[in-house]
C-alpha cells in the first residue's frame, strides 16, 4: 500500500448538518423543500449533478451560479457549525503518517470549501494533495477523482485505500480498482451488501467507527 485517499465529508469530519442547512437555506429560494432523506440519498455527488436533477428546466450557467451560491453560503455557516474530526481519524491520520504513506483528499466539493474546513480542523499537513471533484465532468460514482489521486501519489490502484462514507464513492473506489474501508451509517446499510459479497479484489470492507481499528493491515 503506498497511497491512503480520504473522502472528506462524513468521513474525515462530520458536515452534514452544515452541508444540509446549505442547501436548504438556496433551495428554499428556487421553490424547493429539500428534505434530509434527498440530501443524505444524493450526499458525495457534486453539486451540479444534484442540482440537474432538482432543476431541470435551467441552463448550465444558472445551474453553476446556484452551487457557487451554495458554497458560499456553507462557508457562511462554518463558524456556527464547526465539523469536529470523527472518532479515530486523528489517530489513523498520525499511523499513516508515521507509516510514510502519502495521503489524499479526494472530495466533491469546491476547492475553497475543501481547505476551508481542513483549515479549521487543523489537518492540513497530513495531505501530498487535495483533489476536488467540483470540475470533473463526471463526479463519483465514476473513479475520475480517485484515480487523479492515485496518479498524484504515483501509485497503482491496487496500491491504494479508500476511506468512504457514501456509495457513490464506494462505487467510484471499486470501479476504480481501490480497496475500500467504508465509514459511517452506510456501513450498516443493506446498500451496501452487493459490494460486501463481491470476491476478489478490490476489496470492499465496513467498518463504521474508525475508532476501532488498530491496524489497517490487520483489516483485510
Amino acid at each position: 500500500m503506498k497511497a491512503i485517499i480520504w473522502d472528506l465529508d462524513g468521513t474525515l469530519a462530520d458536515t452534514a448538518e452544515l452541508h444540509f442547512r446549505g442547501w436548504q437555506e438556496i433551495l428554499s429560494g428556487h421553490g424547493i423543500d429539500y428534505s434530509y432523506e434527498h440530501f443524505i440519498a444524493s450526499f458525495g455527488r457534486n453539486n451540479a449533478e444534484i442540482l440537474r436533477e432538482l432543476l431541470p428546466d435551467l441552463d448550465s450557467a444558472t445551474i453553476m451560479a446556484i452551487s457557487v451560491a451554495k458554497e458560499t453560503m456553507t462557508r457562511t455557516m462554518l463558524p456556527r457549525f464547526l465539523p469536529p474530526l470523527l472518532p479515530g481519524v486523528p489517530a489513523l491520520l498520525d499511523q499513516f503518517r508515521n507509516q510514510g504513506l502519502r495521503q489524499f483528499i479526494g472530495s466533491s466539493g469546491p476547492m475553497v470549501n475543501i481547505v476551508a474546513v481542513v483549515n479549521v480542523l487543523g489537518i492540513g499537513d497530513y495531505f501530498h494533495g487535495i483533489l476536488s471533484g467540483a470540475r470533473i465532468p463526471r463526479g463519483k460514482p465514476d473513479p475520475a477523482i480517485f484515480l487523479h489521486c492515485a496518479a498524484a501519489a504515483e501509485a497503482r490502484p491496487d496500491e491504494c485505500l479508500v476511506f468512504e462514507d457514501s456509495i457513490h464513492g464506494v462505487e467510484a473506489a471499486i470501479r476504480g480498482g481501490m480497496d475500500c474501508v467504508v465509514v459511517g451509517d452506510l456501513a450498516y446499510s443493506v446498500q451496501l451488501a452487493p459490494y460486501l459479497a463481491q470476491p476478489g479484489r478490490p476489496r470492499c470492507l465496513a467498518v463504521g467507527d474508525l475508532s476501532t481499528i488498530q491496524s489497517v493491515e490487520e483489516l483485510f
